[in-house]
């Protein structure tokens, strides 16, 4: 299989994985043949990209580092907690505990494994999916810094919950595809204060985790907000988070701007290493990261299309790629896989899907 945009998908292709709703519910089945009106459903859900079969990459395995089950578990839990607290309930901790606990466990056993595969979207169910990617690529970046169980377990929920003040704005403010105005601006920085007091009064909840949404947009220079700590001052819970929150959001359809490519966001977060974040923590969460996912298209220096079919950790921006169209846009009807470690003349000068 492999990942295209949405605006390339023609009729008849057909879909590699499953579309699921934030409800657990199969939008669109795997197997299916994509007609015009499953393709206008898609433009109506606002997704941005599918997984396809083909016969050039029908054997390609795109892993996840946790199974679809306990992914699409963990959004359901993330959107029943955060619509309860929308509704003026208590955040349900033991529901929150289930999904840490769920994702500490996996991402034990599945640890070493890169971030290959990122989660189909709706618009609509943004918040719930970012919260469960921003929970697993923080304990990942935990288990990289030896941390136990318990201190996973706390990050997990802490990384879980640290968008819960947004609860507290207006849908109508969220959403806003304009150019935000100061005032509106001031409200919006006000959701990690709102999302701490809501979990610093739930005698469930540690106040280590709660220090994730209260912190996460503080920076490591002191330019970051509600407070403007800086440096150790901030929990380091909340710097992991932090990072994973802008990674994930760069990585992801906003409603202000396209995804970029994963090898853009890594750029981004590297470059603001010792300003923005701690480098160290950078490093840690970065070495987790696939630079190039398995599934992407890319075009070769030789201009060449391929698809990455393996990665390696020793040299990430140097994976197996399998030619699908030669330097003279021509199918390729022939097997042909390069790995770019050993051949040095050879690199991948763009992303075609992003």
């Amino acid at each position: 299989m492999r990942r295209i945009l949405l605006d390339n998908i023609t009729p008849g292709m057909k879909l590699a994985k499953p579309l699921y709703s934030a409800d657990g519910m199969i939008l669109l089945n795997a197997g299916i043949e994509l007609k015009d009106r499953f393709i206008g459903r898609l433009r109506e859900l606002d997704v941005t990209y599918i997984y396809i079969e083909d016969e050039l990459t029908d054997d390609i395995d795109i892993p996840d580092v946790i199974n679809e089950k306990t992914r699409i578990e963990s959004i359901v839990s993330a959107k029943n907690i955060i619509e309860g607290v929308k509704v003026g309930k208590s955040v349900d901790a033991d529901q929150a505990k289930k999904v840490a606990n769920l994702l500490v466990d996996e991402l034990c056993r599945n640890h070493g494994t890169l971030v290959s595969f990122i989660d189909m979207r709706t618009q609509n169910d943004y918040l719930f999916g970012h919260s469960v990617n921003v929970c697993v690529l923080a304990i990942m970046t935990g288990l990289s810094l030896g941390y136990d169980e318990l201190r996973l377990r706390d990050l997990g929920v802490g990384a879980l919950l640290h968008d819960i003040g947004k609860t507290k704005l207006s849908a109508e403010l969220l959403n806003k595809t304009g150019r935000l105005t100061n005032d509106e601006i001031q409200e919006i920085k006000k959701h990690p204060y709102l999302g701490f007091e809501i979990l610093r009064k739930n005698p469930d909840i540690s106040l280590v985790s709660a220090h994730c949404a209260f912190q996460h947009h503080e920076r490591y220079d002191g330019s970051g907000y509600p407070r403007a700590f800086k440096g150790s001052d901030i929990h380091q819970f909340a710097h992991i988070v932090a990072i994973a929150d802008v990674y994930d959001a760069l990585t992801s359809d906003a409603t202000y701007r396209k995804a970029m490519p994963v090898y853009e966001a890594v750029a981004i977060i590297s470059k603001a290493a010792g300003s923005y974040f701690d480098a160290d923590l950078v490093s840690k969460f970065t070495e987790n990261i696939a630079i190039y996912p398995i599934g992407s298209v890319v075009r070769l220096n030789n201009n060449q299309l391929g698809v990455v079919v393996d990665i390696s950790r020793d040299s990430k921006t140097k994976p197996v790629v399998r030619i699908i169209m030669d330097e003279n846009k021509r199918h390729m009807n022939k097997l042909l896989e390069i790995d770019l470690s050993k051949n040095p003349r050879l690199y991948i000068a763009d992303v075609v899907e992003r």
